[in-house]
């Protein structure tokens, strides 16, 4: 079994020596993956903006996707403080502009702000998960911090080119399970999450 800090390494370098075609494919698998899901009472939907440098999978075929077949849902996107790992959401419009920030990260400059209380669905960040809904990330607790402030019930669905590992070896007890992850080939379901 290998620790966070060894599986982040191994599935950083993994994602960074994908081809630009594999890449492409695997997106495009993701997002056929992707629309099976029941979106039918997600009123919000967080959603990342993907790091380019970290080859993460590409949210915006995901965000297109919405706009234009579910336009009634509100897209939300974060702004991070890495002062206090706490994350700030607003809703995704015509009028959202971003900026890079120190670390890579495109964030909202400005917007309507959206309590964390109001979201549905949140399509989460990773590297890689286990089989039963652990998530290895960045390792800043941006996340589990976020999902700690959220309604009860709130669907979290993890995003990944690979499919899960057997376990985590070194879980603690701020780690929150995902209720779904989605690989190129199938949606894993963790446990009940309606």
């Amino acid at each position: 079994m290998k620790s966070k800090k060894e599986l982040r390494l191994e599935y950083k370098t993994k994602r960074c020596q994908l081809s630009l075609e594999r890449e492409t494919a695997l997106n495009e698998r993701l997002l056929s993956q992707f629309i099976k899901l029941d979106l039918s009472g997600v009123e919000f939907l967080h959603i990342f903006i993907p790091i380019g440098k970290y080859h993460e999978p590409n949210t915006y075929l995901i965000i297109n996707y919405i706009q234009e077949f579910f336009p009634p849902i509100k897209i939300v996107v974060s702004r991070s403080n890495f002062d206090d790992y706490s994350m700030q959401h607003f809703i995704l419009d015509e009028h959202t502009r971003f900026e890079t920030n120190n670390w890579g990260i495109p964030e909202p400059t400005s917007g309507i702000k959206v309590a964390s209380s109001l979201i549905d669905m949140v399509i989460v960040p990773l590297l890689i998960f286990d089989l039963v809904g652990y998530r290895v990330g960045y390792g800043k607790g941006f996340y589990d911090r976020f999902f700690s402030s959220c309604k009860v019930g709130v669907q979290r669905v993890g995003l990944s080119f690979f499919n899960p590992i057997d376990v985590i070896a070194d879980k603690n007890e701020y780690d929150v399970q995902l209720t779904k992850a989605i690989t190129p080939d199938h949606i894993y379901h963790f446990f009940d999450d309606k």
